[in-house]
C-alpha cells in the first residue's frame, strides 16, 4: 500500500507540472524561445505518462491481482502474469507519448512493428512458445512455485523420473530443485508437454508406493501380514502419516514371484519422498528378515548343491531354532542344544487385527516372541479410564517375560495392530532348562535387568549409577525367579548349605 501511495503522489506531481509547464519554466527563467518551451513541455508530459504507467501497474497489482483475483483463486497470483500486464501498460504508455505528446502518427509504427514482429516470431518461435506456455501454466494453476513434483519424460533424456520442489515458473524456463540440492532448468514448452506428478495436492498429503516381489511359495495371507506390519512400523517417522492408513495390495504375478504394492500416506513438506521410501523399505526388509523371508530371487539361478532354505516355516524345528537365535534374550543366555530343546516345546499362535494377545492385570505364566506382525502396548490407569498406547512391539521383540520369570500379573495389555504370529514359551518349558543348567537364571535375570534399566534410562534421560542399579534389579528378579521355579529353589538351598560348610571350614 505504501508503494502505491508513493507512485500516485509522484504521478500527481508530474501531472500538475505538465499542466503548468509554461508557468514553471517562466518562474525558473527557462523556455525563452519556442524550441526550449516545446522541449520542456514534452519532458513534463512524458514523465507524467511514465509515472501514470507506474501508478496504474501498482493499482492493478494491489486491487485486482492481490485483491480480487487472489481471493477468488485462493492463492497468490503468479509473478509472470503481473509482469505480462506491466509490459502491456508500458507499451501503451510509450504509444501515448509518441502519439499524444509528440503528435506523431502511430499507425505507421504499429504497421512496421507488425512486420518486425512476424520476422522475430519466426526467429524466436521456440522462445515465444516457452513464454506463452509459462503463461498458460500459471493461469491453469495445476503447478505453482513450492509444489513437490516428479517429471516423467524419457524423450527429454530422463532415464528415470526427476523428483523435487518447483522453485518458480519464469518467462522462458521453470526451475526445479532436486533432493540432492541440484537445480535443473526446464523450458516451459517442455514442461507443458511432459507428464508431471504433482504431490502438492490434497494439502500436501500424498499416497506413496513401493513394491516387493515375494516367492510363490509364501502364502498371500502371510506375505500381506508381514509387509503390512513393516510399513505400519514406519508410521510416525518424519513425513509418514497414520491416515489414510497403510495398505498392501497384490499386483501381478511376475516370473520371479508375486508382486505386492505397499502404499502409505506421506507429507512431502515434512520429508522428501526418497527419505520416506527409505524408511519404509528399511522396516519392510527388517520384518521380512525376522520372519525368515527374503524378496524373490531370479528363478534362473543354477544350484550345484542343495538349495538354501529361503522360507522359514514355523512348523519346522530347525526354523523355530533359527527364529529363537534372532532374539537377543535367548541368543546370549542359551546354548545351541538348549535353544533346540526350547524350540521343540514352544507353541505357535496366530492373532487377527485388533485381537488381545494379553490383558492388563491377568495372571500370566508365559512370554511371547513376535515373529510376524506388529502389536501395541496399551495401559489403563484404572478400570474406568480409557487405554492409552505406551509402546509398540515389532517382529523380533518379546513381551511378557516378567510374568514368565517372576509370576507377576500382566502390567499392560498387548493388542494386535496387524495380523500377528507369536511363539509362546511357558514356565513349564523353562523349568526343564533350569533343572539341567540353573546358571541360566543368572544370565536371564541380568539381561532382563539390563533391558528394563535401558528402557527406564531412555524415558528419564539418565543413566546415573547404572551398574549398581542393574545389579540390584538383577538380584530382585533372581529372587522372584527362585520363588517361581523349583529348580532355582533347590539351587538356592544348595548354595546356602555350601556357604555354611565353607564358613565352618574357615572357622
Amino acid at each position: 500500500m505504501r508503494g502505491f501511495v508513493v507512485r500516485v503522489v509522484v504521478f500527481a506531481l508530474f501531472a500538475v507540472a505538465a499542466i503548468y509547464a509554461d508557468a514553471l519554466m517562466s518562474a525558473v527563467g527557462i523556455g525563452a524561445d519556442a524550441a526550449s518551451r516545446d522541449f520542456g513541455r514534452g519532458t513534463f508530459h512524458s514523465l507524467a505518462w511514465i509515472a501514470g504507467a507506474f501508478a496504474t501497474i501498482s493499482a492493478v497489482n494491489l486491487f485486482f491481482w492481490e485483491g480480487l483475483v487472489a481471493q477468488i483463486a485462493g492463492r497468490p497470483v503468479p509473478t509472470l502474469l503481473k509482469n505480462v500486464l506491466a509490459v502491456i501498460v508500458f507499451v501503451l504508455a510509450i504509444t501515448g507519448i509518441i502519439g499524444v505528446v509528440f503528435g506523431r502518427d502511430v499507425t505507421g509504427i504499429w504497421a512496421t512493428s507488425g512486420v518486425v514482429g512476424i520476422v522475430l516470431g519466426f526467429a524466436l518461435r521456440s522462445m515465444i512458445q516457452d513464454i506463452f506456455t509459462g503463461i498458460a501454466i500459471n493461469l491453469d494453476g495445476s503447478l505453482k512455485a513450492g509444489d513437490w513434483i516428479a517429471l516423467h519424460d524419457r524423450d527429454f533424456g530422463m532415464a528415470e523420473e526427476k523428483y523435487g520442489q518447483l522453485l518458480d515458473i519464469g518467462w522462458r524456463v521453470s526451475r526445479m530443485q532436486l533432493e540432492n540440492r541440484n537445480v535443473i532448468v526446464v523450458p516451459n514448452s517442455r514442461m507443458g508437454m511432459m507428464p508431471v506428478t504433482n504431490f502438492a495436492h490434497s494439502d500436501y498429503v500424498s499416497r506413496l508406493q513401493t513394491e516387493l516381489v515375494i516367492d510363490f511359495d509364501v502364502p498371500t495371507e502371510r506375505a500381506r501380514r508381514i509387509l503390512l506390519a513393516g510399513v505400519t512400523a514406519a508410521v510416525g517417522k518424519p513425513g509418514i502419516l497414520p491416515a489414510p492408513p497403510p495398505e498392501v495390495v497384490i499386483g501381478d504375478a511376475t516370473d520371479n514371484g508375486v508382486k505386492y504394492f505397499i502404499r502409505f500416506s506421506g507429507d512431502v513438506t515434512a520429508s522428501s519422498q526418497s527419505t520416506m521410501l527409505d524408511e519404509v523399505m528399511t522396516h519392510l526388509l527388517q520384518h521380512l528378515r525376522i520372519a525368515g523371508l527374503t524378496p524373490a530371487l531370479p528363478k534362473e539361478d543354477v544350484f550345484i548343491e542343495r538349495r538354501p532354505n529361503r522360507i522359514l516355516a514355523h512348523e519346522d524345528l530347525g526354523d523355530r531354532v533359527e527364529v529363537l537365535t534372532r532374539v537377543d534374550l535367548f541368543a546370549r543366555a542359551l546354548k545351541s542344544k538348549e535353544l533346540e530343546t526350547l524350540a521343540g516345546q514352544v507353541s505357535v499362535a496366530a492373532f487377527g487385527p485388533a485381537r488381545d494377545l494379553v490383558r492388563q492385570g491377568a495372571v500370566g505364566e508365559s512370554m511371547f516372541i513376535v515373529t510376524e506382525g506388529i502389536a501395541e502396548v496399551r495401559l489403563r490407569e484404572n478400570e474406568d479410564s480409557d487405554p492409552i498406547v505406551v509402546g509398540r512391539i515389532e517382529a523380533g521383540q518379546v513381551f511378557g517375560e516378567m510374568s514368565l520369570f517372576t509370576g507377576e500379573p500382566r502390567s499392560a495389555s498387548v493388542v494386535a495392530v496387524t495380523g500377528v504370529v507369536v511363539y509362546e514359551i511357558t514356565q513349564a518349558h523353562f523349568e526343564k532348562l533350569l533343572s539341567s543348567r540353573p546358571a541360566i537364571a543368572d544370565q536371564i535375570s541380568a539381561l532382563i535387568a539390563e533391558r528394563r534399566l535401558r528402557t527406564a534410562a531412555a524415558r528419564e534421560a539418565t543413566t546415573q549409577d547404572a551398574e549398581s542399579q542393574s545389579q540390584a534389579l538383577k538380584e530382585q528378579i533372581l529372587e522372584k525367579m527362585k520363588s517361581v521355579f523349583t529348580a532355582l529353589r533347590a539351587l538356592g538351598g544348595k548354595r546356602r548349605v555350601h556357604s555354611g560348610q565353607s564358613q565352618a571350614a574357615r572357622a
